[in-house]
């Protein structure tokens, strides 16, 4: 079950740019996820920020929007790809180790 279903909502009225409606229009995210999202991201204790591609930024920002997804549900996956980056890493370190053995 997602957080986010076990909340209770207030429904306000929020005032933005056209332009930032337009856009928020145009590449098919919802608004109140879209909000809701960001303010947990700005109030959230425990953050990290890197830039990603258009490509990554606009998945993300569809999981977060139209789905409910919420970065805890997807902490799990970027541990875990971490992980393989760390493995991957570690592989390339010994390998470079033992090239320096051998010289």
């Amino acid at each position: 079950m997602s957080q986010e279903s076990s909340h209770k909502f207030k429904r306000i009225n929020v005032l933005v740019r056209s332009d930032q409606y337009e856009k928020v229009n145009e590449v098919g995210l919802n608004m109140s996820g879209l909000i809701r999202g960001l303010l947990d991201d700005h109030f959230g204790d425990q953050r990290i920020v890197f830039s990603v591609s258009p490509r990554v930024k606009e998945v993300y920002q569809r999981m977060i929007s139209n789905f409910g997804a919420e970065n805890r549900e997807i902490e799990a996956h970027f541990l875990e790809a971490l992980d393989r980056y760390l493995e991957k890493k570690t592989h390339e370190i010994e390998a470079l180790r033992q090239s320096i053995k051998e010289d």
